[in-house]
């Protein structure tokens, strides 16, 4: 390649490596090597190896035009050094909507400083594409910028890539939702004497998009002979195939509690029944039996008892109305592992105005920045947080699930989340 002196502006070079060597040697006390001694021409014929388009500007020269372009600039805009030396570079954005991008490069060149630039280019037949332009200076002995080197890449494959991927996670968040609506019910039931209230937050990952759907279940169901069972469950394992298990598991609870007298029953039957439905996956379900009588007989408890059974689930809370709130509930075996389980039925008094809080374990395993646990600490602190007057009247429930889901987000601090889910079940201050 021939060495010429720089073009002048406006000026097209019949040679097409055509270069200006002192943009290469501008640092060189001696012509035809660089400042550390490599000749010139090693390194001309390195920037016309690379298959990254590489152009140079003479910053000496009115308008700063061009006064080299590589093979691969050509490759990559279509434009020749016949088409592109003497001009400057901002001729691949005629007609271009590029925001605030020249004014970034000009602070970079007026500062002297590298920096990188994103901004729409046109190629020479008018296609438009995405390009990484990242500007060196390059320095005279005295250390004035005389020139600036420019190397392009081509984004618009990696910005293809991103928009499919960013579509089909939408599509994917989509089908979750849809999904997910299938594994719950659309409203809950009125219960005399109770309100209830219900929160979903769905596995986010870092970027904030959502997760895969989960297992995540729960429902409000009529207990023969009177009373209600509300049932909270959580199937291992996130995507298609836990939804499939969660669909199961569901309508199996769903079946069962219609002919299941106590919630204890109501799991051990729910263990016989599933049996491999799971498929390998393993399940734990909380059952609530709220007050009412059973078979035509009145249960042989307190009539404010809520009665709770534990299939492998973290313990519920109950919230009074004034005083500490605890853990209610004995362990019991998973489903999905055992075919026999072991369960216990826990009678709880909920008096008037108190609520019983069943959740999934997205709540309690909730993982801060520096990789700590709410906990059920932290759970019990955020709703002893509640002031008496917050935990009764209209709408108690569904402040008590609030103040969890604000505990979760806080100690998360807006990072990557699990999937989790809120039951608040409220005894009505009247009792």
């Amino acid at each position: 390649m021939t060495s010429t002196s720089p073009a002048a502006p406006g000026a097209r070079a019949d040679d097409a490596r055509a270069v200006d060597a002192g943009a290469l040697d501008a640092r060189a006390d001696v012509p035809g090597s660089s400042a550390d001694g490599t000749p010139v021409a090693l390194l001309v014929q390195a920037l016309e190896s690379v298959d990254q388009a590489v152009c140079i500007a003479d910053m000496r020269l009115p308008d700063e035009p061009l006064v080299y372009v590589n093979p691969a600039f050509t490759t990559a805009t279509g434009f020749t050094p016949a088409d592109a030396l003497g001009r400057n570079c901002r001729f691949l954005q005629d007609g271009l909507d590029v925001g605030d991008a020249p004014r970034r490069i000009r602070e970079l060149l007026r500062e002297g400083r590298s920096g990188v630039v994103t901004l729409p280019n046109a190629r020479a037949d008018g296609e438009v594409y995405l390009n990484e332009l990242s500007l060196s200076p390059l320095r005279d002995s005295g250390g004035v910028v005389t020139h600036y080197v420019a190397v392009q890449r081509d984004l618009t494959a990696q910005q293809r890539a991103e928009g499919a991927r960013d579509v089909l996670r939408r599509e994917q968040a989509e089908l979750a939702e849809q999904l997910q609506r299938t594994l719950v019910p659309s409203s809950l039931p009125e219960v005399v004497g109770w309100s209830t209230a219900v929160r979903y937050a769905p596995a986010s990952r870092e970027d904030g998009s959502r997760g895969e759907v989960s297992g995540d279940v729960y429902d409000l169901l009529p207990r023969p002979g009177g009373g209600w069972y509300a049932f909270i469950g959580d199937v291992s394992g996130r995507g298609p195939r836990a939804a499939a298990s969660t669909g199961v598991l569901r309508w199996t609870v769903r079946g069962v509690a219609t002919t299941a007298a106590r919630p204890s029953t109501l799991l051990v039957e729910t263990a016989g029944a599933i049996g491999d439905a799971l498929s390998g996956r393993f399940a734990t379900l909380a059952v609530a039996g709220l007050p009412g009588a059973e078979g035509g007989r009145h249960l042989p408890v307190a009539s404010e008892d809520v009665v709770v059974a534990l299939a492998g689930h973290p313990r519920p809370v109950l919230l009074p109305a004034d005083g500490p709130a605890r853990l209610v509930g004995r362990p019991g075996t998973l489903l999905g592992v055992l075919r026999d389980v072991v369960v216990h039925d826990v009678p709880v008094p909920v008096g008037p105005g108190d609520q019983l809080v069943l959740y999934t374990d997205g709540v309690t395993e909730a993982m801060s920045t520096d990789r700590r646990m709410l906990g059920e600490a932290g759970l019990l602190a955020a709703l002893d947080a509640l002031a008496p007057a917050e935990r009764t009247g209209p709408g108690a429930a569904g402040r008590t699930a609030d103040a969890v889901l604000a505990a979760v987000d806080a100690h998360t601090g807006q990072g990557s989340t699990d999937d989790l889910t809120l039951l608040v079940v409220a005894r009505d201050a009247t009792g």
